[in-house]
């Protein structure tokens, strides 16, 4: 089997102790995946190694980090092209073939690569509501939509807010209090959605709102690591006509 070298960028708050790298070498098949060799690292060297991770399947959205300064699904990104990458092989750099992986950007670090998706990513879910608002009372029976009338929000339907786009978001370096990428899409979600009776005032609080849907770039970096294909940056366009 091939040897793979993981260069993690580590950290423990209640150590005092500043962030640091370690390397760590793998035994595992190209086709094998990069947290699969995260998770053979902590338990063959060192337990104390730190990683969200629950399906291992790219549905549960978990196991976010950056793999050589790209954000990306640890679980979803195998081995070999990683390293392929590192190595220089597919336009990206790398240090010396180890495969680098960081905890995602735009976000606070817990510990290793843990970190806070409380403030800047769910407390900003929270914001566009995401749930229907409907009009009056309850219908007596259950409202069948259309499936012509959902084929546009279904891409957004496709989001599993691993926050993996918000890492990658340029607008949030400059300016921490945008909304997001993948907030954004979550409201187009309900905006777009034909049971919805609020569409007007929704559209109106986020064009308003100064890290609202003006505050996008267009830098299609949200695009370019979505797992699912969701294409933020595709939903935050919409909103705007």
């Amino acid at each position: 089997m091939p040897d793979f070298t993981l260069k993690i960028r580590r950290y423990d708050p209640e150590s005092g102790q500043a962030a640091y790298w370690q390397e760590f070498d793998v035994d595992l098949a190209e086709q094998r995946s990069v947290l699969d060799g995260i998770l053979r690292a902590r338990d063959d060297e060192d337990g104390s190694l730190a990683i969200r991770c629950s399906c291992q399947a790219a549905i549960c959205g978990s196991c976010g980090v950056r793999i050589n300064g790209k954000s990306a699904l640890a679980c979803n990104t195998k081995l070999g092209d990683a390293a392929a990458r590192a190595a220089g092989r597919d336009g990206a750099g790398g240090a010396g073939g180890a495969i680098v992986v960081e905890p995602m950007g735009n976000m606070p670090v817990l510990k290793d690569l843990i970190v806070d998706m409380d403030a800047v990513h769910w407390k900003k879910v929270q914001r566009v509501v995401p749930w229907l608002l409907p009009e009056g009372d309850p219908p007596e029976r259950e409202y069948v939509v259309p499936a012509e009338a959902m084929i546009d929000v279904t891409q957004s339907m496709a989001c599993i807010q691993c926050g993996v786009c918000v890492s990658a978001c340029l607008s949030m370096e400059v300016d921490p209090d945008f909304m997001g990428p993948a907030a954004l899409a979550k409201a187009y979600r309900f905006i777009g959605d034909p049971r919805d009776a609020h569409h007007e005032e929704r559209l109106r609080d986020l064009a308003e709102d100064p890290h609202g849907i003006y505050d996008c770039t267009h830098c299609f970096a949200c695009v370019e690591v979505c797992p699912k294909d969701v294409a933020p940056m595709d939903q935050i366009m919409r909103l705007r006509r």
